[in-house]
């Protein structure tokens, strides 16, 4: 028997998946979601979110790829690795960007965030990573940080899982342990968003789910946004997710769908 809490990226980034999310946490499928404060949609979003926040921990998706307007400072994902790893990030920048999504979710919710990860991953980046340590010392942070050091690893996947834990992951893991802010240990979700069987791939998830483990999804309602690169695999996932077959596919790996459970 395994808890595993299913945790759905990018609320508030349009409305098919803000409304995939709700209902999937009503139907007690999902047990935390993390949101995209600097989205024109999330004050709206997070009203409706609210009434479900003693049900779902809900977190913060950092965010420093997307553009959702000229205010937006973000760079295309390259550009931004690119930035980080030559150390050309501005951490003055990168402070005042955090302290405003941040600042945007407190105001929203009436409340600090569960748990802070990032849009593509990109909390677990230099720079990036060490500001956001530090600004969440300065908030005296209670929540957890998401970390991707332990993975599940599943064919064909294994290079794009293999190389997200190599951005950064292992660093992340050690600035977090110094600075005494829980983790979760476990992770899984990793694929390339193309068409394929997706109830598949979360069998083989769940067959290897240990104690705790956090399962990243995507899920959507439709696939209106055509600016979306994975509206397809969005609505994949809800589809999935919103199954009986899901349902059985837990009860078959003796599966309990609950919120996380971290330690420092």
């Amino acid at each position: 028997m395994a808890n595993v809490c299913y945790c759905a990226d990018d609320f508030a980034l349009n409305s098919s998946i803000s409304n995939a999310i709700i209902d999937l946490i009503q139907k007690n499928r999902l047990h935390a979601t993390s949101c995209m404060t600097q989205s024109p949609e999330w004050p709206n979003a997070a009203q409706q979110l609210k009434p479900y926040t003693f049900q779902a921990e809900v977190g913060l998706h950092l965010n420093f790829t997307h553009v959702f307007d000229s205010n937006t400072w973000a760079f295309s994902l390259p550009q931004l690795m690119f930035k980080a790893w030559s150390r050309q990030l501005s951490r003055q920048k990168v402070y005042e960007s955090i302290q405003a999504q941040w600042q945007a979710f407190t105001q929203a919710l009436g409340q600090t965030p569960d748990f802070v990860d990032g849009h593509q991953h990109v909390h677990q980046f230099p720079i990036i990573r060490e500001v956001l340590i530090q600004f969440l010392q300065e908030q005296n942070f209670k929540g957890w940080i998401r970390n991707l050091q332990h993975a599940v690893v599943v064919a064909p996947y294994q290079f794009k899982t293999n190389m997200l834990m190599q951005l950064g992951s292992k660093s992340l893991r050690r600035l977090c342990t110094q600075s005494h802010f829980k983790q979760n240990q476990n992770f899984a979700g990793i694929y390339d968003f193309k068409p394929m069987n997706y109830a598949s791939l979360n069998q083989k998830w769940l067959a290897q789910a240990q104690d705790h483990l956090l399962i990243m999804c995507h899920p959507a309602q439709n696939s209106t946004d055509q600016d979306d690169a994975i509206k397809v695999a969005r609505v994949q996932e809800y589809q999935y997710l919103d199954s009986s077959q899901f349902i059985y596919d837990c009860q078959a790996n003796q599966i309990t769908l609950t919120r996380i459970g971290v330690s420092a």
